[in-house]
């Protein structure tokens, strides 16, 4: 198969470059040839004339099953006050398992309707158990990393219970042992010891023993919170960046989730020390940032393009709702801006950089976000004759300061069409939003039974307007 577009963002071996009025051919799951033109015969053709093709975007932190309960409640309101599913309140909601995949499908439909091919996603097995969670994102075509967390029993800090999660953690490496590679190789598994306050030194140190015998990719969340900095600076009288450097996790295949409170943070400011930077550059680490979950509670990442002069690998997540990998960059580029007072940083090449290459590096992936010969043929394929992207000059500052998701005609992952004139192939999106607002209502009406104090959710989180009355 053949693509003809009139432009093609192109890998030439060390970066993108711009190829106008070019032609990629695929042949199975894989690209073999970039350029001007092909003479050989090919089975089909896809005319995107007036249309960008890009690299599938590499989302590097998603949690899809827990997405869409944020939505009209989390919105507006105090930092810590939001009723999750489970770690806010007294009492674990529970799903049944057809409301946690109508959860996970919804979150499916977002990212691949915003040109994600690859997608980490950290905690679904907790929710779906591990045959279902890879059967679940298996057959909706995307590519995937995925593992449960651990511990994920308790979320107590710095969990003492070690040989329960060493037992759950043996738990996600025999599924992954039994699942790995799994519906032609695109489901992959990742090692996810939760969060730096949750995980002791022993646990960290056995998490990387594994990742070095199987070669696997590690995410953690780490410097997510003020709490949590404090907690590991009085509990081992260092930063959690230090922690991570000290017990010897932190390494180029780790993935650090969102890392926004290191030493220099102007409400940190305590590199006294030395600077969680420096480490992190150092180590070869990547930072998975996440503006929007973070941004919508007045917090920042400070900054991203002072993470990118540190030579830090930066790549780019969506966490949880909305699960739209082009909000999460044009957010993380107008950030960037205001962070720094300068028009000129977080630029639409940056952010390119960081949701293809970057994510490619950080899974240590050199066949993903790129076209280039012998890479993987997941492509997306952006429709350049609409309102937001027209007129065209560079299209890569259009996709990033204008486009939507609904500027996405076309996605191809490990050659297979997935997304078809902006509709997922295989899910019904319209029964999926019904079922969805089905499990939300179930979701709401349970928060009372697992408040500490017995509020309702239009108490925790009040509508903003009144509703009529007669």
């Amino acid at each position: 198969m053949q693509i003809k577009a009139s432009y093609i963002i192109a890998y030439n071996g060390s970066h993108h470059v711009i190829l106008r009025d070019g032609v990629i051919v695929l042949e199975g799951n894989k690209i073999i040839h970039v350029g001007k033109s092909y003479n050989e015969n090919v089975d089909k053709t896809i005319d995107a004339h007036g249309k960008l093709v890009i690299p599938g975007f590499i989302d590097l932190h998603s949690h899809i099953t827990q997405s869409p309960l944020s939505r009209g409640v989390n919105e507006d309101l105090p930092r810590g006050a939001a009723p999750g599913p489970g770690t806010i309140t007294k009492n674990r909601w529970i799903a049944d398992p057809h409301e946690v995949q109508t959860m996970a499908k919804s979150s499916l439909i977002e990212v691949l309707r915003s040109g994600v091919t690859t997608l980490v996603e950290l905690g679904s097995p907790e929710w779906l158990g591990y045959k279902s969670a890879v059967d679940v994102i298996g057959q909706s075509g995307i590519r995937t990393y995925i593992s449960a967390g651990y511990p994920t029993t308790n979320f107590d800090r710095i969990h003492e219970d070690k040989e329960l999660v060493f037992k759950q953690m043996d738990v996600a490496i025999e599924n992954l042992r039994k699942f790995d590679k799994s519906y032609d190789e695109r489901v992959r598994f990742i090692l996810y010891p939760r969060t730096v306050d949750l995980c002791s030194p022993e646990i960290f140190k056995k998490t990387d023993e594994v990742a070095d015998e199987l070669h696997l990719p590690i995410e953690t969340h780490a410097s997510q919170s003020i709490e949590e900095y404090k907690y590991v600076k009085e509990k081992y009288g260092k930063t959690p960046i230090k922690y991570l450097h000290d017990v010897g996790v932190l390494a180029s295949n780790l993935t650090l989730g969102h890392c926004i409170f290191v030493s220099s943070h102007s409400l940190i400011g305590d590199e006294s020390n030395g600077s969680d930077l420096d480490l992190i550059s150092k180590s070869g680490a990547t930072v998975a940032h996440c503006p929007w979950v973070f941004a919508k509670t007045g917090r920042v990442l400070e900054s991203y393009p002072k993470y990118l002069k540190h030579s830090i690998n930066v790549g780019i997540g969506t966490d949880i709702f909305p699960q739209d990998m082009l909000e999460e960059m044009k957010l993380a580029s107008i950030l960037s801006k205001i962070v720094e007072g300068d028009s000129t940083v977080g630029t639409a090449a940056d952010i390119f950089n960081s949701a293809t290459l970057s994510g490619a590096r950080a899974l240590g992936r050199n066949d993903l976000g790129r076209i280039a010969q012998g890479a993987k043929a997941d492509l997306v394929i952006v429709n350049l004759k609409t309102i937001r992207m027209s007129p065209v000059r560079d299209p890569i500052k259009n996709l990033v300061f204008g486009a939507s998701y609904k500027d996405i005609e076309t996605v191809i992952i490990d050659g297979n069409q997935i997304v078809e004139n902006g509709k997922v192939l295989g899910m019904d999106e319209t029964n999926i939003a019904t079922d969805l607002q089905k499990v939300g209502e179930s979701f709401w009406a349970d928060i009372p039974r697992r408040d500490r104090k017995g509020r309702t959710v239009d108490e925790i989180a009040p509508l903003s307007f009144q509703e009529w009355k007669n």
